[in-house]
């Protein structure tokens, strides 16, 4: 089949990303660059129902659609179902972001006449129109890298992510949570990683949380996941209650944007909520492996590179996390060095 067999105007388009929040959250730049090309379009979106909370609140999206390989789409009667499902919505381009063999042959099944996704993979010839780039070289972004994905169908545009939220209005919930934090401005410190990236240490965010409260009256309010409540209590402990808040498991993933949204400062290592900060505009500070491939040149904050910090490695140019050579690189960042990034940098510029 040729690289690219559908020439006519493309009408209905499916974006397809089913893993980790971060990622979801970086190819949303897609759906903002295809509505601003093809402005009656419809536009759909594929993906994990746990970040089905987030696209919901992102402009241009007509329809959304949710994956479970757990549930009605496992197992290859699964694929044969997601396929079936697919081909009665008669999409005329599909974009395959996160690259699966099930996912690609349920596209195929589809009758989709134009199938765009990676090259390099034993299945891809699944596809019909295949791009070479390895994104493990980490020569750019992971939102460019999923902009380059339109490149036929958008030979002009400007390959600069974009991100269009819907207008935030509050919700009841809110209220309350505003009176806990009796505090207009508050920080957000979200110290675990799900060990998808190298990450500081307790005494490194203990460090960061004191060093906040002496430099700030700001609230700082301690966020993760149920999982990591344990770490979230260790961090707490010994500060006062009134101005360290905890908030493990508290929130939903919408909630959980809400708050970032409106915060005034976000402190965390490689996360999906790092992303969200980013999207939203919120001012951040970011730690981040140097190495490949964590590297912040693929997984940064795009529009705030310049407040990522990394440390200093002698000739690291990739990394095997559980196998770090130095024994977790981001531990080799200094109390200066974070002192002085965090109070002399980057507290100084929000303040002024």
């Amino acid at each position: 089949m040729p690289q690219n067999s559908y020439t006519e105007t493309p009408k209905r388009f499916l974006l397809v990303r089913t893993d980790r929040v971060g990622d979801t959250i970086l190819t949303l730049p897609a759906v903002t660059a295809l509505r601003k090309k093809y402005p009656d379009a419809f536009i759909s979106f594929l993906a994990q129902p746990y970040t089905v909370p987030l696209i919901e609140q992102y402009e241009g999206i007509d329809l959304l659609l949710t994956y479970e390989p757990e549930g009605p789409h496992r197992g290859w009667q699964g694929v044969l179902k997601l396929g079936n499902q697919l081909g009665n919505l008669n999409f005329d381009v599909v974009m395959l972001f996160y690259p699966r063999p099930e996912l690609a042959f349920a596209l195929w099944l589809a009758k989709i006449p134009l199938r765009i996704g990676t090259g390099f993979r034993w299945y891809s010839f699944l596809l019909n129109k295949r791009i070479y780039e390895h994104r493990k070289d980490c020569r750019k972004h992971e939102s460019e890298y999923n902009l380059s994905l339109l490149d036929s169908l958008l030979p002009e545009q400007i390959k600069q992510p974009e991100y269009k939220f819907k207008k935030w209005t509050p919700e009841s919930w809110w209220e309350e949570f505003s009176r806990e934090l009796n505090c207009p401005d508050y920080a957000i410190v979200h110290p675990g990683s799900g060990d998808s990236a190298p990450n500081l240490n307790a005494e490194q965010y203990i460090l960061i949380i004191r060093l906040l409260l002496e430099n700030t009256s700001w609230t700082v309010l301690l966020t993760g996941i149920s999982e990591e409540e344990n770490l979230v209590n260790e961090l707490a402990a010994g500060f006062p209650e009134e101005r360290v808040k905890k908030a493990a498991g508290r929130f939903s993933l919408a909630e959980l944007f809400s708050v970032i949204r409106n915060s005034s400062l976000l402190v965390t290592s490689s996360t999906g909520p790092l992303h969200l900060a980013n999207a939203a505009g919120t001012p951040l500070l970011g730690f981040f492996c140097p190495a490949k491939p964590h590297t912040p040149d693929r997984w940064g904050p795009y529009d705030q590179q310049q407040w990522v910090v990394t440390p200093k490695l002698d000739g690291a140019e990739t990394c095997q996390l559980k196998k770090c050579p130095y024994g977790g690189c981001l531990q080799k960042l200094t109390d200066l060095e974070i002192t002085e990034v965090l109070c002399n940098q980057r507290l100084k510029e929000l303040q002024t």
